[in-house]
């Protein structure tokens, strides 16, 4: 079971890196409305989440009775200024997050996988419920540059 979790968790990175290939800067940067995000964006956000679900994973391990954080997405992409770095350099922070990550979850017994939390909604979660949990919001997050994709595109067909 964790095999496959941990695969799944690490092919996130892949498939981010397929789901932008051709884009260049300005495409990586466009918005389709100031409120809305960009691919860098998504990107920037895709990190924060690693940051968050490090953090999540290791207080569950240390066996922390505190609710597990939660973080102000929208927020925290603001502040960032994610448009105005690099994708390049937001996908290196990703891939080491996720790698170092990865390098832990390999650690585990498997006793460990199942070692529990409160998430910030009240509920219980494991080790394994976060991993999973990562890899679908990294896949919601897929759907969102598709889309974002789609507007760019329909927005060119309107120019032209």
């Amino acid at each position: 079971m964790s095999e496959s979790i941990i695969e799944e968790f690490l092919e996130t990175e892949v498939r981010l890196r397929r789901a932008i290939e051709g884009l260049d800067e300005e495409r990586l940067s466009w918005k389709a409305s100031p409120n809305s995000w960009s691919v860098k964006e998504v990107l920037g956000h895709l990190v924060d989440h690693s940051i968050v679900v490090s953090f999540r994973i290791r207080a569950v391990l240390a066996g922390t009775q505190e609710r597990l954080p939660a973080f102000a997405q929208d927020a925290w992409v603001e502040g960032q200024h994610t448009n105005e770095g690099s994708a390049a350099d937001i996908l290196e922070a990703f891939h080491a997050a996720l790698r170092y990550n990865g390098l832990l979850l390999r650690r585990l017994e498997p006793s460990e996988w199942e070692k529990n939390g409160i998430n910030a909604q009240g509920g219980t979660v494991s080790i394994a419920d976060i991993a999973r949990g990562f890899s679908a919001h990294v896949e919601r997050h897929l759907g969102q540059i598709d889309r974002i994709k789609a507007a760019q595109a329909e927005e060119a067909g309107k120019v032209r």
